[in-house]
């Protein structure tokens, strides 16, 4: 019987997985539809609680409800089954058509440029629609115009030098910042003041010391970027304060934290990893490097499946890992047009570029795509994992709620960012 539920699950999740276009929250009815109402294997109230736990949990959603529904069925076996089964076709057949285009001559290159540049238009119009989504979701003119003024902050303080190329200005931005540093600023006021904004005591000291570090971290460095790590220090150090706090604020049930079946998940996914990432580790430098990144890039992936592609351009591409070139022009247009995940696609195609970039080995590159696969797969379990047990034992926190509630405009500007880049993309391989 425990077999067959077990097959039952692996069948439905590649079905979904397979058949899933759009990823992200356009996949939960989809999951919804398999899952309840035609196979029957979770009660629609146990799919709402699972779908609202991914929803405020970053990484990749339809992982992560699959991770859900697999553990609470059939432990970590279905957890690890389910998981990799709903992300397994979108990033096989991204590892398939890299390899093609590994293959492909450089007389035929061009016109697959050219395919991806107008796949790249549609994916800017995606972008744009995303940020006005935002706009449509305030529940008031007061709500909307705050969610303008972040949309807007936020895309001149990451995307100051993309502006100026797009305008011709030859100058040295002051601020361009990284996607990483917003979000990190971010969750530092969020956490800072307990999720109440608008405590001035805590708020105003929050913000000053957000555009401190800004202005150490930008390109200009008004403030000497040898306060930076000193900063990063004062700033970490009280956002876990007003994490400790807000977690003993807030009002809990009597059940225990799961510690012991969250450390065994957490082994199960770290042996699965290693299985997996084995013949990479074996072939090619940098794989623990690449592994770490992927992990924290999944760590960072709020909302939806299209804002990954901030925090990978923040870590990947800004980090050196992958050219700009690469990541717009071939693995985003990929991850777009194919069923499944974009998180567990995009972190597959970095991975086989970063492998296939060492010496021009397809093989290589197989290897540390799988790698990146398995490694976007077991962070998004591992991650929700922790969430779910936090949200059982502090489902009142204040902290969900107000990241669920500004994290999309934030994420909105770093996408309109992405869409500028994309434009210049477009335009490069045009000409």
């Amino acid at each position: 019987m425990k077999d067959r539920k077990l097959f039952s699950l692996i069948r439905v999740m590649l079905e979904i997985g397979l058949i899933g276009f759009g990823g992200g929250t356009a996949l939960i009815p989809v999951i919804e539809k398999k899952t309840v109402e035609q196979y029957g294997i979770i009660e629609e109230d146990e799919f709402n609680k699972e779908v609202m736990i991914a929803s405020i949990t970053p990484g990749a959603l339809p992982v992560e409800i699959a991770t859900g529904i697999g553990y609470h069925k059939a432990g970590n076996i279905g957890m690890a089954a389910s998981a990799v089964s709903m992300a397994l076709p979108g990033s096989f057949l991204m590892l398939f058509f890299l390899v093609l285009l590994s293959g492909v001559p450089e007389a035929v290159q061009g016109p697959v440029r050219v395919l991806a540049a107008v796949i790249s238009v549609y994916i800017i119009l995606v972008l744009v629609r995303y940020a006005f989504g935002t706009l449509k979701q305030a529940h008031s003119s007061r709500e909307k115009y705050l969610y303008l003024f972040i949309i807007l902050a936020v895309f001149l303080l990451s995307g100051e030098q993309n502006i100026y190329d797009l305008l011709h200005i030859k100058s040295t931005p002051v601020f361009s910042v990284s996607t990483i540093q917003i979000l990190g600023a971010a969750f530092f006021v969020i956490l800072f003041t307990k999720g109440y904004l608008r405590m001035f005591k805590r708020s105003v000291p929050a913000m000053l010391l957000a555009a401190c570090y800004f202005l150490c971290a930008g390109d200009a460095h008004l403030i000497p970027y040898a306060a930076k790590p000193y900063l990063v220090g004062l700033m970490t150090v009280l956002a876990g304060i007003g994490l400790v706090q807000a977690i003993m604020e807030a009002p809990h049930n009597n059940k225990k934290f799961p510690v012991k079946g969250l450390l065994c998940s957490m082994a199960f996914w770290g042996a699965l990893v290693l299985c997996l990432s084995l013949p990479a580790l074996l072939r090619l430098p940098g794989v623990f490097s690449f592994m770490r990144t992927g992990f924290l890039s999944s760590f960072m992936s709020f909302g939806g499946g299209d804002a990954y592609l901030t925090v990978a351009r923040g870590l990947f591409v800004d980090g050196g890992m992958i050219s700009h070139v690469d990541f717009y022009g071939t693995v985003v247009t990929a991850a777009n047009v194919l069923p499944g995940s974009i998180l567990c696609k995009i972190l597959t195609g970095i991975g086989y570029m970063i492998g296939y970039g060492e010496n021009g080995s397809v093989l290589e590159g197989i290897s540390m795509g799988l790698c990146g696969f398995i490694t976007s797969v077991a962070a998004s379990g591992t991650i929700y994992l922790l969430v779910w047990a936090l949200y059982e034992k502090y489902r009142k926190l204040r902290i969900f709620d107000v990241v669920k509630h500004f994290i999309r405009p934030i994420i909105s500007g770093l996408l309109l960012n992405v869409g500028v880049s994309l434009y210049l993309t477009v335009i490069q391989t045009l000409l």
